[in-house]
């Protein structure tokens, strides 16, 4: 099954769009989690390389609580990632299954090197996807843009084989998928990479292009107008049972910028870190004037139904999003609910 990226997918939640046009607010439908500010990498191109890695693990009864109350209350998936390496999260087996049970899709974005054959048997048949993070088509490079040894390199790659094996013994659906964030240092290896993991028989690879945070240290962005010649040779790759995601809808967003000063999105997503805050997105870490509250505190439900939520997003309007990184997450929803805020004249003409 072919997966879709560089769009939204409101148009398959007709109800919650509809409550937020009536309502102006609803619950979310997605949830990215963040269990852990500690990472075994130093990747060069992190975009939360300004936050203090390490010392925070999210409480598993905490997070367990978290999940029954998101499912109850109409959050469809939850994607495990974060500040840090969600797989250095002592419980996230337990959370992937507990979530499972729950009736909510799981994913999981992950550098994969601690995906052994024990944790992906019990990982690997709750997710509906995982993403390794590759970013090199050379143990050497790899080694440079992660800031980690070589060998973690061929231990990714035969966590990945691992991970097709298992999916395959057990008649799985679970999306196998592979990213590669291009940046300058790794631009002549992408065809490289991309060839290893079709070897190896994951399902897909998605070139994702490289948008500055705000607050980051580092900066590789690149000039993607000239590189058609890479997706044209990457694209040749492509065939009915590995699909090639070269992201170029969302370089041109980009490159074009904003047509909107407000986030409408915001009600259909958060994110909770690592300390448990429920925060708007990746643009409000160690910002606490914007958390929506902490689940620490109080429960999942009561901080989205919360007075301070509500102060934090007309906060947000405030800003008219000026230091929003360019091409984020929630922009192409944005854009079709700002359709939605204001139709055309025409939109009876059918």
């Amino acid at each position: 099954m072919k997966t879709e990226v560089d769009s939204h997918r409101l148009s398959f939640h007709p109800e919650r769009v509809a409550e937020w046009v009536r309502k102006g607010d609803c619950f979310p439908i997605y949830v990215e989690v963040g269990p852990t500010n500690s990472c075994n990498h130093r990747c060069i191109f992190c975009a939360l390389d300004y936050l203090e890695k390490g010392g925070f693990s999210i409480n598993r009864d905490v997070m367990v609580a978290a999940l029954k109350d998101m499912a109850e209350n109409g959050v469809k998936s939850v994607m495990f990632a974060g500040e840090g390496e969600p797989l250095l999260h002592k419980d996230i087996c337990e959370f992937v299954i507990e979530a499972k049970n729950l009736g909510l899709d799981i994913s999981i974005t992950t550098n994969g090197v601690l995906l052994d054959r024990q944790k992906a048997e019990k990982i690997i048949p709750g997710l509906s996807w995982i993403r390794f993070s590759l970013d090199a088509g050379t143990k050497e490079n790899y080694g440079k843009i992660h800031g980690t040894r070589e060998e973690d390199f061929p231990k990714v790659i035969s966590n990945i084989k691992n991970s097709v094996r298992i999916k395959k013994e057990l008649g799985l659906n679970t999306t196998i998928g592979v990213q590669l964030l291009l940046i300058p240092n790794n631009i002549k290896e992408s065809l490289n990479a991309a060839r290893i993991i079709k070897e190896i028989g994951a399902d897909n690879i998605q070139i994702k292009p490289y948008s500055h945070h705000p607050s980051s240290k580092n900066d590789f962005s690149v000039d993607y107008s000239n590189l058609d010649w890479l997706e044209s040779e990457l694209k040749k790759l492509g065939d009915k049972t590995f699909q090639v995601s070269f992201r170029k809808n969302t370089m041109q967003r980009i490159e074009d910028g904003r047509d909107y000063n407000e986030c409408f999105g915001l009600p259909f997503f958060t994110l909770i870190d690592a300390k448990g805050n429920v925060i708007p997105c990746n643009l409000f870490y160690n910002l606490p004037e914007f958390y929506y509250g902490n689940l620490n505190e109080k429960s999942f439900s009561e901080i989205w139904k919360s007075e301070q939520r509500k102060k934090v997003i007309e906060k947000i309007k405030e800003t008219k999003l000026s230091s929003c990184r360019a091409g984020c997450r929630l922009d192409p929803a944005n854009k079709y609910l700002k359709q939605l805020k204001n139709p055309h004249p025409h939109v009876n003409f059918i």
